[in-house]
């Protein structure tokens, strides 16, 4: 992305949040649960999966940009396994508005010419090949690392981003030496606890609480030291100093919460339901897209009353509109452009 581009984005964000204008500046964009990994931890292949047509998604991403939005992530499940997403990225492409993915990487040569039109990719790698492997399924290793030296050699712009459980804690090195290698920046995640999400088994998975603080100061030393860390060491103390694991956020029924989820950023399931953030799915009643209108929708998830987290990511999210200074540095630094330069 172009500086002016940045320039454009971040005065836009810094105009809303300084004149108090709520606008949906990111959205989460989930296409289905359907996925062809079948990891430990996650329960989106067993989740009930409805999915809005192609007209349909058209619809919601023109209203999506009247309403201003800059980048639509799209999301699974897998979401290369939707036919028609080549002409998906195109439309917000069309639309205006920067398009990204998250994917495991397993069908990236085959659809290579609709990665190609992203204008960022994120990779799923949680570790050398026994970590890896141990939790996204055997020979999985293989086939994200044959996608990501295909992304370098195309010189696509791309991060990677790991989940940290009990069984890949010890991968932090590996990773940051495989970013390095690839001159990518890397997201660290601790497991979330949200059942709908990722199953009543992620319990088993999660590393005790020493050891989570364990690794969070071990992910903030290298941040601090110039490794590609992609999140700030602020994002990443509000995990380290979380009292309780087992709670991933604070509600506080009947207030209105001061995150800048549900005005600032949301996320939009696979039949249209809109959330304030993921960890509201399964708690919070939405409304949907398709049928209510994204406006309504979107508005209605303003009205929450989650006020906290451990999830690095969202504290990220919420920092950059909350217009944290050294989030906003490390925003323009690194997130929307990863750094060149790193072998294939």
């Amino acid at each position: 992305m172009k500086a002016t581009a940045k320039l454009g984005i971040g005065a836009q964000i810094a105009a809303a949040r300084l004149t108090g204008t709520v606008r949906p500046f990111f959205v989460q964009y989930s296409l289905l649960n359907a996925c062809n990994a079948r990891c430990v931890y996650c329960n989106c292949p067993n989740r009930v999966d409805p999915q809005l047509s192609t007209d349909e998604h058209r619809r919601i991403l023109a209203e999506f940009a009247r309403l201003g939005t800059v980048r639509v992530k799209f999301l699974g499940g897998e979401p290369l396994m939707r036919p028609d997403i080549g002409e998906l990225i195109d439309e917000v492409r069309r639309l205006g508005m920067r398009s990204a993915m998250v994917t495991n990487g397993f069908l990236v040569p085959q659809k290579l010419d609709a990665v190609r039109r992203l204008d960022e990719l994120v990779i799923s790698l949680d570790g050398s090949e026994e970590a890896h492997d141990r939790q996204r399924g055997r020979g999985t290793w293989k086939r994200v690392m044959g996608a990501i030296e295909l992304c370098a050699r195309e010189r696509l712009d791309f991060f990677l981003s790991a989940v940290v459980t009990r069984e890949s804690a010890g991968e932090i090195d590996w990773l940051l030496a495989t970013a390095r290698r690839f001159g990518v920046m890397v997201n660290f995640q601790i497991l979330q606890s949200n059942e709908e999400m990722y199953g009543q088994g992620v319990a088993g998975w999660m590393p005790e609480a020493e050891e989570i603080r364990a690794i969070i100061s071990k992910v903030m030393a290298a941040k601090a030291a110039g490794e590609p860390v992609l999140f700030t060491t602020r994002s990443y103390r509000r995990t380290l100093h979380w009292p309780d694991f087992s709670q991933e956020r604070v509600e506080r029924p009947g207030e209105i919460s001061p995150c800048t989820a549900g005005r600032y950023f949301l996320q939009m399931e696979p039949n249209g339901d809109i959330y304030p953030c993921v960890l509201h799915v399964g708690t919070f009643k939405p409304k949907n897209a398709a049928r209510d209108g994204v406006e309504a929708a979107w508005r209605h998830t303003q009205r929450h009353s989650c006020f906290d987290c451990y999830n690095t990511w969202l504290n990220e999210n919420r920092a950059i509109f909350d217009l944290h200074p050294a989030v906003l540095t490390n925003f323009w630094r690194h997130y929307l452009r990863p750094p060149k330069g790193g072998q294939g």
